[in-house]
């Protein structure tokens, strides 16, 4: 596959290989959480994400184009989808706690872009969607006012904060016309890196002595943040995207987040009370529900 070509849609079920692609991607997605934790255990997560989008940088600059029309709302994604986003979700992350309700508070950015596209797009909000965003909403609460995530619950407003950065910079991305992922990917890490390195030297305890002295499971981390999380999830997703619609994919949403959350007890020790699987199962669903509404009332981008 050629990154000029586009793959055709396929009707009907799914192929083997494309349903084996979508649940690597989901599994990518899930596993990306243990890296996460490890590198910002050492370096700081504002330069971390310095690194990580200078990387991503280099990596698409082949693929990369001018767009002289859309400059300015491509900015502003890169700022919001990418500076901002990932800033304070590693900083949420850096803040501590287990993985679980930090997973399930990021799959928030879906319903905070139907609140937006309501606001700024006139989109309407039928009784399904409107059910569905109480519904993930209110799973959030139930997670929030679990008695072991309120000792890290800033950790839990700092990664909602992200989400709804997240959920800006889509609807930013919805005015962006003919520009292809990896041309799309490149320009937010072109413009994510500076502010985040800017903002790491002027406010983070000696950002650059960090990653000097960080260890080998610290780069492994970052190789996978980069390659396995950014190139091949985000990579695979888009493809799958262009051959299948949203609602058909819907159902598999919730592996990363469930695989997330269960790489955190094998791997951290992380504890999940009966509150924080219900609230997320909750915000899970209602995220499932967004979803395949939305796929059914427009094709996908």
């Amino acid at each position: 596959m050629t990154i000029a070509a586009r793959p055709a849609p396929v009707e009907g079920g799914w192929v083997l290989r494309d349903l084996a692609l979508l649940l690597l991607v989901q599994f990518v997605w899930g596993a990306n959480w243990v890296p996460s934790k490890i590198a910002v255990a050492e370096i700081p997560p504002l330069m971390l994400m310095a690194i990580r989008f200078g990387l991503l940088a280099l990596a698409f600059l082949p693929f990369m184009r001018w767009h002289p029309r859309e400059m300015g709302v491509l900015l502003a994604a890169a700022l919001t989808n990418g500076a901002l986003h990932f800033g304070l979700l590693f900083v949420g992350l850096s803040l501590g706690g287990d993985i679980a309700p930090l997973a399930v508070v990021v799959q928030l950015g879906i319903p905070f872009v139907t609140l937006l596209s309501m606001v700024f797009l006139g989109d309407r909000v039928g009784v399904w969607r409107a059910g569905a965003l109480a519904l993930a909403f209110g799973g959030s609460l139930v997670v929030g006012f679990d008695p072991r995530v309120l000792t890290y619950i800033d950790a839990v407003l700092v990664c909602g904060s992200a989400s709804f950065m997240w959920a800006i910079g889509a609807i930013m991305m919805r005015k962006l016309k003919h520009i292809r992922v990896f041309d799309m990917q490149g320009w937010i890490a072109m413009l994510a890196w500076p502010p985040l390195l800017a903002a790491s030297l002027a406010i983070e305890p000696d950002p650059v002595g960090h990653v000097l002295a960080s260890s080998p499971a610290t780069w492994v981390s970052i190789a996978y943040l980069v390659i396995g999380a950014s190139i091949v999830g985000h990579a695979g997703f888009n493809f799958l995207l262009q051959r299948y619609p949203i609602p058909k994919m819907a159902p598999f949403l919730p592996i990363a987040p469930l695989f997330a959350s269960f790489l955190g007890v094998v791997w951290f020790g992380d504890e999940i009370t009966w509150r924080i699987a219900l609230g997320g199962a909750m915000t899970i669903a209602g995220v499932i529900i967004i979803t395949i509404r939305e796929g059914r009332r427009r094709p996908p981008a």
